[in-house]
């Protein structure tokens, strides 16, 4: 569904769909399915290297982070059931920021004036654990997850997550950042990982495995270049081989990515509005979708500081729009996580937290939000 360049969340053509699609597949599969979970992969890149697959277009969540598209990818839920409203959001028991990925807790500690970071797992009121489609096939299949880099994380997000899968760890971790940022190193690893598992499997029951590929960390610094699209087509020659030896291949992701400019007279402009005197917490969101958490008093002098200082490379709304645009539901523990002024990119020039990557996403342009859902055989 795409209206003015943004794709809208559907349920029927969105990741809600994969949990179903992946039951589906391992009721029809031969000896089991394997799922390459790819991270920042858009359906037009999909579309240019992978040839031989049947292939359809979803729609990723808003916003279109992985924190809240892959927790959606696995449980089927919208944000309001898993209450992963992006990466970094308050916690409400708390009254702290947290960043739900890697359990950092950014804690409040003199009315907004000071502020402490701790790490840890975060407070366990940061999301709601559903089941997944691990717990789902658990009765007919075994199933399996490679982690990779997901299993060096610490946050309450992974384990929800990855939620009664067996859970192999990857053998050699400290190979993981260079593979990342090395397309055919990571298609490789990838692949030898997957290997390893098919092989050991004992076929008395079918199998489910799912392995992440953490393609996302060298789009973010290069796009979607000639390295990364040659990793694609070594998957898809290496998923056509174990189609071909009776298993089952899906791939699918979770957002893609567009390019960014810095500007730093934006950054500044943020930083000016993002302040004590206005927010009782710092800013939350990731990438091209931002937020803050005005004082209540102050919160129509916050949007308006905001607007006029992003000007045309963002559309800020106040958090009760969220639902009239078609974007979020705000149900009370929504509400309670996200903040009440929120900044969408329109530009490649937004603000971003991270300041200096070349490629994000977040916000609601195709080629952040359409993904693809691929399968051979």
């Amino acid at each position: 569904m795409v209206s003015g360049g943004a794709v809208r969340p559907h349920p029927r053509l969105s990741l809600r769909a994969v949990p179903g699609h992946i039951l589906g597949a391992l009721e029809r599969a031969d000896r089991g399915v394997v799922v390459l979970a790819v991270d920042g992969l858009s359906a037009r890149a999909a579309a240019e290297t992978w040839t031989s697959a049947e292939t359809v277009v979803l729609n990723s969540t808003f916003p279109s982070t992985s924190a809240t598209a892959w927790m959606t990818a696995v449980t089927g839920a919208a944000v309001p059931g898993h209450l992963v409203v992006g990466a970094v959001y308050r916690s409400p028991a708390e009254n702290a920021l947290v960043n739900v990925i890697t359990g950092e807790t950014i804690v409040d500690v003199s009315d907004g004036d000071v502020l402490s970071a701790t790490p840890g797992p975060g407070p366990g009121d940061t999301l709601r654990g559903l089941p997944t489609v691990f717990e789902a096939a658990a009765p007919r299949a075994r199933a399996l997850v490679i982690g990779r880099e997901l299993d060096t994380l610490t946050g309450p997000w992974v384990t929800a997550l990855l939620r009664g899968a067996e859970r192999v760890p990857d053998p050699d971790t400290s190979a993981l950042d260079a593979e990342a940022d090395d397309p055919a190193a990571l298609a490789a690893a990838v692949a030898r990982d997957v290997e390893g598992a098919l092989a050991a499997h004992r076929e008395d029951r079918p199998l489910l495995l799912w392995i992440y590929v953490n393609l996302d960390l060298h789009l973010h610094r290069h796009g979607y270049d000639d390295r990364a699209l040659g990793a694609l087509r070594v998957l898809e020659r290496h998923a056509l081989d174990w189609a071909g030896r009776g298993w089952t291949v899906l791939a699918h992701s979770d957002h893609g990515h567009v390019r960014c400019v810095r500007d730093t007279a934006l950054e500044d402009a943020w930083a000016r509005v993002d302040i004590p005197e206005l927010c009782v917490l710092p800013a939350g969101g990731a990438g091209r979708v931002r937020w803050l958490y005005p004082r209540e008093e102050r919160r129509d002098e916050a949007a308006g500081r905001l607007r006029d200082a992003l000007g045309e490379h963002a559309v800020v709304v106040d958090a009760a729009e969220l639902p009239s645009l078609g974007l979020m539901d705000l149900t009370p523990a929504v509400r309670e996580r996200i903040g009440g002024v929120v900044a969408i990119a329109a530009s490649p020039r937004f603000p971003l937290p991270v300041p200096g990557l070349a490629y994000e996403h977040g916000a609601l342009t195709e080629d952040e939000t359409a993904v693809p859902l691929a399968t051979w055989g």
